[in-house]
């Protein structure tokens, strides 16, 4: 019986975790609701994580697409747990580019 090692990569979030946690439910909501105008967004960075396994992004685009979609969350945040909010598009920017790695130059 063949026994499968866990990777570091097992052990990272799942874009379709920190998309919960941007959409404030799942494993780790934050108890307090976000400004209204984030909700927008969980699912403009799932349709952008569809592109990317469609393979049906550049790079330069994705990078693109993830700084302007980050700036637009940030603001949308306000004062209303802008730390938690930031963390989170920080870590959305990090996974989309591995799952493009993982997708489209795997």
């Amino acid at each position: 019986m063949a026994s499968s090692k866990i990777t570091f990569d097992d052990l990272q979030p799942h874009v379709d975790m920190l998309c919960d946690a941007l959409d404030n439910k799942g494993a780790s909501p934050s108890g307090c609701a976000y400004d209204p105008d984030v909700y927008q967004y969980p699912d403009r960075y799932r349709a952008l994580l569809k592109e990317i396994r469609a393979k049906n992004i550049s790079y330069e685009s994705l990078v693109h697409y993830l700084q302007v979609l980050g700036e637009e969350v940030k603001e949308a945040a306000g004062d209303n747990q802008y730390y938690r909010i930031r963390l989170i598009v920080e870590a959305l920017d990090i996974y989309m580019i591995k799952e493009y790695n993982k997708y489209v130059t795997g």
